[in-house]
């Protein structure tokens, strides 16, 4: 299965990157980057083999994940300014970590 995924990521990657490069203005250019082509291409493979709960599980894993994401980068913005890059950024990852671990225990334990 991870051969599969590997293959169906890579495909799915360059055709995104495709429209990518395609996209008009440049600053959607984005919106297709890889981490979104690699998630469609494991979910849809996951959907294959194993089914759509485990595929709706893995999903909403995804989602906890971006949403800690997002507030670690929120943070980060302070955390860079008051205690520089390498700390900050030290801090940033550990902060991400903590709000992603809080949020897999809230939804999905």
């Amino acid at each position: 299965m991870l051969a599969v995924k590997a293959l169906d990521g890579g495909l799915l990657v360059t055709a995104f990157a495709l429209i990518g490069e395609m996209a008009v203005p440049k600053r959607f250019a984005g919106l297709f980057s890889a981490a979104p082509s690699v998630a469609l291409a494991n979910l849809a493979v996951v959907v294959v083999a194993s089914g759509a709960p485990e595929a709706q599980r893995q999903s909403t894993g995804m989602i906890v994940g971006a949403v800690a994401m997002v507030v670690a980068c929120a943070a980060g913005i302070l955390l860079v300014k008051h205690g520089g890059a390498r700390r900050g950024s030290l801090a940033l990852c550990g902060l991400w970590v903590v709000v992603a671990e809080a949020g897999y225990l809230a939804v999905l334990r």
